[in-house]
């Protein structure tokens, strides 16, 4: 069995460069079914959800290459599959292939997808907006089917699910006639994939507010768009130069949001300044709890950055309380910080956090992606031997984290269990 193995205690200090954007990627390697050639990512994350998604993408007849951040895939022969369960099980972006095979193909057949387990996350949101659309869609015992060529409409989303954005986005490009889409998830990530449908031909107005207006278009031709850098990642590096009041650059980062924490992790203890492609950041050997802190769909607190908090109030000078709205399964970290000696009580949706002093290393599994990342933080700022099992999980959203951190000077590995 494999486990990270993290000796703590060591300031993080150095040059790092950012990842792409996995929450960007993939929706546009769901739309490349929409082109009928050839799409080009630069700067594409080598993380086993976008590799998952590759191996979902080429059982529909797409070919692919993958090499040096830079992925070529070729839709030219795609043909309807709705895919093997196993598969889609493994990563929630394979929903998405919902949107685009309904935009290519006026029909299409998923089976559920999988992802972290967060929460609930349910899928009637991407239904209600595509039936609105005119697709009719049958939910049968392990897969949706759906078909009928989208045509434009009105759409009124209820919630700002970032998914169910766009799948609506990338039904409604190639629709006949104009669709506009009300309450709109504005996360970077939805415009970034706006940006890059629009790159390849598609009529859309509104990007970056929950307006959108989507002029339906016939084809849509070949790209080459160069990815951002991963603003949860770069969140990550900021936080693991909190914990260990430590000192880094990151590079890579035009373009990069940082809007709904970066004032949260400033008011904790960081000192961060965001250049054209850069951040400066240092942890100032001190941190601050916060009396209350909600999350929120984009401009708010992201859902993805509360486990990465979590792990550094853990450590704050007084007591913190933080508030889950989104997915209501994402303080499953806490029982394990408590064995590294934090003291965090979950009330509902709601985390109380007594700042301790001092972690002390333990084994501890990594349940989900950002707790897992977490773990890695806690462990960093710990003192002994942490090990973190279920790594698995870490490396869907994070390229060579434990190289990468080795690189800023911790004692970090990834071992096999003899």
């Amino acid at each position: 069995m494999t486990y990270i193995r993290i000796k703590g205690g060591k300031r993080i200090c150095g040059e790092v460069t950012l990842q792409g954007s996995k929450n960007a990627v993939l929706p546009m390697i769901a739309a490349s079914i929409l082109i009928r050639g050839v799409t080009v990512i630069e700067n594409c994350p080598d993380i086993t959800d976008v590799r998952e998604m590759l191996m979902q993408l080429q059982q529909t007849g797409a070919r692919y290459t993958f090499y040096d951040h830079v992925l070529v895939i070729d839709c030219s022969e795609v043909f309807l599959y709705d895919g093997e369960k196993k598969e889609a099980s493994k990563t929630r972006g394979s929903v998405l292939f919902l949107g685009a095979f309904l935009g290519r193909f006026s029909e299409a057949r998923i089976s559920y997808p999988g992802g972290c387990v967060i929460g609930s996350r349910p899928i009637d949101l991407h239904c209600e907006l595509l039936r609105s659309l005119g697709v009719t869609i049958s939910e049968q015992e392990d897969a949706l089917y759906a078909c009928g060529r989208p045509a434009g409409a009105e759409l009124f989303l209820r919630s700002p699910s970032v998914g169910a954005t766009e799948n609506a986005i990338l039904a409604a490009v190639c629709a006949k006639g104009r669709t506009v889409l009300h309450g709109a998830a504005t996360e970077p990530e939805v415009s970034e994939l706006c940006s890059f449908l629009v790159e390849a031909g598609a009529k859309i107005s509104g990007i970056g507010t929950n307006i959108l207006a989507i002029d339906g278009v016939e084809s849509l031709h070949e790209v080459c768009h160069l990815l951002t850098g991963d603003r949860i990642v770069a969140g990550t590096f900021l936080c693991a130069a909190m914990v260990t009041g430590g000192q880094i650059t990151i590079h890579g980062t035009k373009g990069v949001s940082l809007t709904g924490f970066d004032r949260t992790l400033r008011r904790v203890g960081l000192y961060c300044e965001q250049k054209e492609n850069c951040i400066l950041a240092t942890g100032i050997g001190k941190l601050f709890p916060v009396d209350l802190l909600v999350t929120a769909p984009y401009p708010g607190f992201p859902t993805d950055m509360q486990s990465l908090l979590m792990a550094v109030l853990a450590l704050a000078d007084g007591e913190s309380r933080l508030c889950e709205t989104v997915f209501e399964s994402r303080f499953k970290i806490v029982p394990e910080l408590n064995l590294m000696g934090a003291a965090i009580e979950v009330r509902d949706r709601m985390a109380v956090i007594h700042g301790v002093p001092v972690l002390t290393g333990a084994t501890v599994m990594a349940k989900e992606l950002r707790g897992g990342a977490a773990l890695l933080l806690a462990g960093l700022a710990a003192m002994g031997e942490t090990r973190v099992y279920g790594c698995e999980n870490i490396a869907r959203g994070y390229e060579a984290i434990c190289e990468r951190l080795c690189s800023l000077g911790a004692e970090i590995d990834q071992m096999e269990e003899a």
